[in-house]
């Protein structure tokens, strides 16, 4: 099956994890694709892009349009980092920023910039990386108020982006993550025995079924998911 044979997608932090998983499935779908990083070495034709800095994002979208004749068919807006876990009240206001300028402006400045040249063709579908920490459930024990406020901000983006791009053509919809089995999930292997038991299945999710869902609401199978949310959580969020 090859559901993005001859077309193009960015995708944003295709170094490792959830972006990688998403861009390699792309790409074995016939897509090209273009990884828009901080450092090279990620999945994809390598765009130098901060994610947090419009005029980086700016260029990249140039770059990505002068070398495919200016054509674009996905944005995927994944990049994000979580964040130390602190108390709210000893947060430095610095490391508020820090997160939500990756995990809300990042997103918003990417799909901002290239949604321009799909709204401009008519067509076009994007998918953003949310949390189900974002809307469905405060994870514990760590506390992580940026990066859930951030992720929450990420659906209300969507959703609103939906409404307004969705008449001219342009598809948005994000995925809501619970905890995927990536090397940032195994850092937190000490917190595994008290995660794992509200699974329904006893098993964190797949890099590869996050970016199942994410193909789909970027494929013309979605065609209609406006601002939906795919939650991808293995229950946990039912427990």
């Amino acid at each position: 099956m090859s559901r993005f044979e001859g077309r193009v997608a960015v995708v944003t932090g295709t170094t490792s994890g959830i972006g990688a998983g998403i861009a390699s499935a792309l790409e074995a779908e016939g897509a090209r694709i273009f990884g828009l990083n901080v450092e090279s070495g990620g999945v994809g034709e390598h765009v130098d892009c901060d994610v947090r800095d419009a005029a980086s994002v700016a260029a990249a979208a140039a770059t990505v349009l002068a070398a495919t004749g200016g054509r674009l068919d996905h944005v995927v807006a994944n990049a994000g980092i979580r964040g130390s876990d602190t108390a709210a009240e000893d947060l430095a206001v610095e490391e508020w920023d820090a997160v939500l300028g990756v995990n809300l402006r990042g997103v918003f400045l990417a799909i901002q910039a290239f949604g321009r040249p799909l709204l401009a063709a008519g067509r076009g579908s994007i998918v953003a990386i949310a949390s189900m920490s974002g809307n469905r459930v405060v994870n514990v024990p760590q506390r992580t108020v940026p990066y859930n406020t951030a992720k929450a901000g990420v659906t209300a983006l969507v959703r609103s982006l939906a409404v307004e791009w969705g008449p001219r053509g342009v598809r948005v919809n994000s995925v809501s993550p619970g905890y995927v089995s990536t090397p940032l999930l195994e850092a937190d292997s000490a917190l595994h025995e008290q995660w794992l038991p509200m699974t329904v299945p006893g098993r964190f999710a797949s890099v590869e079924d996050i970016a199942a869902g994410a193909l789909y609401l970027l494929s013309d199978d979605a065609g209609s998911c406006f601002g939906t949310d795919l939650l991808i959580d293995s229950g946990y969020t039912l427990r």
